[in-house]
């Protein structure tokens, strides 16, 4: 049997703990830090979150519980943020797998206010976990795409499976480990999974949210146990990936060979609505033609799209989480509202009970499109069409979805979503923007004060 040593990718991989960034990603590592934090303080206003955030019993430590005057030991931050983080569906990822920010930012960030590191540090285990995770989350991806058929289960949840690695790279970075101990803290992380048995994402139960918390306080507790002394195993990094390699081919082993040279984070994408992914190529085919949509007069908005965002074909939304995850109810609501920007208020209260949304969420009908299927996961695409009453149609097609790097509305846009967020719990918004997009200038605890009111 070879060893784990005969495995080219690992040792790309473990190279790359310490290897140069260049400023470009550090950069937009800034960005994504930024994207998932201020994410974090707003979850918190979600009733229960709030009631967790608040009420739990905690250890005492130095990490923040974002968006609340509490701090704790960095396993019970990153458990409480990774859930806030993830819960308005706001936050930044990756086009080839899923949400990857959440559960690196926030375990790095709790283990760097542990530690009382700066934030030049911090950005750099952020972006150096990002680029690991991007090249595993798409084979894990496709594992789970088998174990979905083997397991009476759904395996899928995004924000809870490949995730440990994240923050167990990124926060033993943050921590100022050796190189040895971050090596380790990959080994550990990629020994660890945190699986959602069910993501009762139609349900919308509150605790889905709460798995990706779960994943990240893993990995933070990786981090630590590497950095006290703890092996990884090594047989594991063979013998979990390798039939992840035989799935993807040579471009496994390639993805991790170019580690170093093609930055994944320069190819992430941003949300500008508060809503699931696959919602948002629908989405941003339907803005094209709103101003001709004539509304009384809709008769039906047939939408086609890859099979994964077919999956999210129902109406019969009850909570916010289930409407985030509702094609029906987004395109509705947009419609329902005059062609406005959906918000965080849009999925909540008197919305999810508005008649004339769930009238024209009723009307709309999911397709399942070959060409787009093709596109997928490089591309999220959809095409709308709106037929109205007397017969009359307007189509249009969105390729790549708003918020998309190719299809990204700039850095302003990106700056004013920050600062909306943020403002949902903390008196003064704007110094704790610049905190952040400061961050690499400052101590990360002094970043951590200003997000807590």
């Amino acid at each position: 049997m070879d060893s784990p040593e005969d495995r080219a990718w690992i040792e790309h991989a473990t190279a790359f703990l310490s290897a140069p960034i260049p400023d470009e990603a550090r950069e937009r590592g800034v960005q994504v830090v930024a994207d998932v934090l201020s994410a974090a303080v707003a979850g918190v206003d979600a009733p229960a979150n709030e009631q967790v955030a608040t009420g739990m019993a905690l250890p005492p430590g130095e990490a923040s519980v974002l968006g609340t005057d509490r701090t704790t030991d960095p396993g019970s931050a990153a458990l409480l943020n990774a859930t806030a983080a993830i819960t308005p569906e706001i936050e930044e990822g990756h086009n080839t797998g899923g949400h990857v920010g959440a559960s690196i930012v926030v375990g790095g960030f709790a283990l760097a206010e542990a530690s009382d590191a700066d934030g030049e540090t911090l950005v750099e285990g952020v972006v150096k976990a990002y680029e690991l995770c991007t090249r595993i989350e798409n084979a894990v991806f496709l594992m789970k795409a088998r174990m979905n058929e083997a397991l009476p289960w759904l395996v899928r949840n995004p924000h809870s499976t490949w995730t440990t690695i994240g923050p167990a790279v990124a926060g033993a970075i943050a921590m100022g480990a050796d190189e040895e101990a971050v090596a380790e803290a990959f080994r550990l992380g990629a020994n660890l999974a945190v699986v959602s048995m069910h993501d009762p994402y139609e349900e919308g139960a509150p605790a889905r949210n709460f798995t990706a918390g779960f994943s990240a306080q893993a990995g933070v507790n990786a981090a630590l146990a590497a950095v006290a002394g703890l092996d990884g195993s090594r047989s594991a990094m063979t013998e979990v990936y390798d039939p992840l390699r035989e799935m993807k081919g040579e471009a496994f082993d390639e993805s991790f060979a170019d580690l170093g040279e093609h930055w994944s984070i320069l190819e992430n994408y941003y949300k500008f609505t508060p809503s699931c992914r696959y919602t948002h190529a629908p989405l941003g085919a339907l803005e094209q033609v709103v101003d001709d949509v004539r509304v009384d007069e809709v008769e039906s908005v047939d939408v086609y799209a890859y099979r994964n965002a077919c999956d999210l074909d129902y109406a019969d939304y009850t909570t916010m989480t289930s409407a985030k995850f509702s094609i029906p109810f987004v395109l509705g609501r947009y419609l329902a509202v005059g062609g406005r920007d959906l918000w965080l208020d849009d999925f909540t209260g008197d919305a999810l009970d508005d008649p004339e949304t769930r009238s024209l969420a009723e009307r709309v009908h999911m397709h399942h499109d070959q060409q787009y299927e093709a596109l997928f996961p490089e591309r999220w695409s959809a095409r709308v069409e709106v037929t109205h009453t007397d017969g009359t149609s307007v189509e249009a097609e969105c390729l790549d979805a708003p918020g998309d790097h190719r299809n990204f509305p700039g850095e302003d846009a990106l700056v004013t979503k920050f600062e909306r967020l943020l403002a949902t719990r903390l008196d003064d918004a704007p110094g704790a923007l610049d905190a952040l997009l400061d961050v690499r200038d400052q101590q990360v605890r002094a970043v951590g004060k200003t997000l807590r009111p």
